[in-house]
């Protein structure tokens, strides 16, 4: 307390002085200051993004169980192996004392012609939909006769009575109906559960040739009723092999180890064929079974996959993934037009706009398992676009810059559904767009005044200049 005049005063805290007139005031309100809190706010908007993404992979995860359990039900991806010629026999002891050795010895046939009609249809379980199929495959295969010089050089004795002929099935709980083997010039054989042979690994089936004559050519025709989901494979086992295959599915998915050298995809189905040899495959088309018959048998397989051509899921993945980038885009159009508007949004407004991103994707997710990804996506980016752009326009008093914002959005997400459509493109799109946008950035804010600071400056000197000078 000091007096002055009879009359106390109070001591007031000296204000801080700023240089040239700068108050704290202005300087919160640098631009530069925002534009790097917006940043960090943006960066912030992946935390959410992180839980978004987790969400999709547990609906995902659900997809893939509720296919799997249909596929345990109906039948799994198929593959067919076969037909191949099983022998075992008798390798002589080492010893005198010794027992004569037990081998099987597996003979590929000379030639092969496989084709198989898979006609498709859609089976649900709760909200999910998988592709099964129905489908009949048909096997004819020419044998030389064994011989066994081609295995080994030692003096073995066949077991022609056990020998069988085996069919590979990945999933034999597919089978359906009786499956029967027809041999050219002889009687018909019934297929029974295994490979044979005492092979006890790997899925498949079998027919025995007992009273059959192996030493002369053996041609076989065998016919299986199968059903299975997603896809179906043929293995050419044979030194030659032709296969065709053919369904009403629309979108097909050709895999395997071998291409087809001729396909018709159209609005009925389609057909593929192929030719492969036994040179392409790096397997002798005889050799002893080694407890490997299942690889042996099913590798190397050849056909289709029955491919949904909308994977909602996969979209969804990478739609989020340039959700950062979508995110820190519309904060930018946002800041701009607050530049444009002189007016001051706050942080907390800005969170509002990127929580309002985030749900997008949440929308997304949840409406594409009812309504398909088309429409989810319309029906999402739509009312994300009207909610902000309503808010933005209420927050800077002005409904034509709101209209900019949601015109901004609208064609932000329609550049997104572009990326995400164009799969062999999106990198060189993404690429190109993010580079048009910061050149437009740039050359926009290239007048910027970042710190704020001029225009405090400037009306500080000026104000000094133009005031009268107070008397030493």
């Amino acid at each position: 307390m000091s007096q002055e005049h009879g009359q106390p005063t109070e001591s007031r805290p000296e204000t801080p002085v700023l240089p040239l007139g700068i108050t704290p005031r202005r300087f919160g309100r640098s631009p530069g200051l925002k534009f790097f809190v917006i940043g960090f706010l943006a960066l912030l908007l992946l935390i959410p993004l992180m839980f978004v993404s987790s969400l999709r992979g547990e609906r995902s995860a659900t997809a893939n169980l509720a296919a799997r359990e249909i596929g345990d039900a109906w039948g799994r991806e198929q593959i067919v192996g076969g037909p191949a010629l099983l022998v075992p026999y008798l390798v002589p002891p080492k010893t005198a004392n010794a027992a004569p050795t037990r081998e099987v010895a597996i003979f590929l046939p000379d030639d092969l012609q496989a084709s198989s009609e898979a006609q498709t249809e859609i089976r649900r379980r709760s909200i999910f939909d998988v592709p099964v199929y129905r489908s009949k495959v048909a096997l004819t295969a020419r044998f030389l006769p064994p011989d066994f010089k081609a295995i080994t050089s030692e003096e073995v004795q066949p077991l022609w009575s056990e020998a069988v002929l085996a069919v590979g099935v990945a999933d034999v709980r597919g089978l359906k109906n009786r499956a029967t083997a027809q041999i050219r010039d002889g009687a018909a054989i019934e297929f029974e559960p295994t490979l044979g042979a005492g092979i006890r690994d790997g899925n498949g089936i079998h027919a025995t040739l007992r009273g059959i004559d192996l030493t002369r050519p053996l041609i076989v025709e065998a016919g299986l009723d199968l059903n299975g989901s997603r896809s179906l494979s043929i293995v050419p086992l044979a030194k030659n092999s032709a296969l065709r295959m053919s369904s009403n599915w629309q979108h097909p998915s050709f895999s395997g180890a071998h291409l087809p050298d001729d396909r018709v995809v159209d609005a009925n189905g389609f057909s593929a064929s192929w030719r492969v040899s036994h040179l392409a495959r790096n397997l002798p088309l005889a050799f002893t079974h080694d407890k490997r018959a299942d690889v042996t048998f099913l590798a190397g397989g050849v056909g289709a996959r029955f491919y949904q051509p909308v994977d909602l899921y996969q979209l969804v993945d990478r739609a989020i993934k340039y959700g950062i980038l979508f995110v820190g885009a519309v904060f930018l159009a946002v800041f701009g037009l607050e530049l444009v508007a002189r007016d001051n949004l706050h942080a907390v407004q800005y969170t509002l706009v990127g929580f309002a991103l985030v749900l997008f994707y949440v929308l997304l997710l949840s409406l594409a398992e009812h309504l398909g990804f088309l429409t989810a996506y319309l029906t999402a980016a739509a009312a994300t676009t009207a909610l902000i752009a309503l808010y933005i326009g209420l927050v800077l008093r002005s409904f034509a810059r709101g209209a900019v914002l949601g015109l901004i959005l609208a064609t932000g997400y329609g550049l997104v559904y572009a990326l995400l459509k164009s799969e062999d493109f999106a990198l060189l799109a993404g690429a190109i767009g993010a580079f048009v946008a910061l050149t437009a950035l740039m050359l926009g804010t290239a007048r910027v005044n970042w710190s704020g600071l001029g225009d405090g400056v400037a009306k500080s000197v000026t104000s000094d200049a133009g005031a009268p000078k107070s008397p030493a």
